[in-house]
């Protein structure tokens, strides 16, 4: 028997709420009853369920700025490494007299 009730018992039940709510309130109130045990159901198993890690549209944005900024990083690196060597072979040249 459901949740351990007689026969008996289920009867007394259903006749107590048929003369506290009446005939017409009854199939709604089961309905609605049976709509929050589905949900509720649902609830649980979505909790239980393995979820795949996807990555979030926000978290992969950050990754490709930070990768961008690496890379704006090592290009001025770069440019700085070109310029002091540029300007050591010119201050290594002679100057020609104007």
């Amino acid at each position: 028997m459901p949740f351990g009730f007689r026969p008996f018992e289920l009867i007394v039940v259903a006749v107590v709420a048929l003369l506290i709510f009446g005939p017409k309130r009854l199939p709604e109130m089961g309905k609605s009853i049976g709509q929050t045990i589905q949900m509720f159901r649902k609830g649980v198993q979505d909790l239980n369920a393995p979820k795949a890690e996807t990555p979030q549209p926000a978290i992969e944005s950050q990754r490709s700025l930070e990768s961008a900024r690496l890379e704006l990083e090592i290009l001025e690196r770069e440019l700085a490494r070109k310029k002091a060597t540029t300007s050591a072979q010119e201050s290594t040249q002679p100057q020609a007299e104007a």
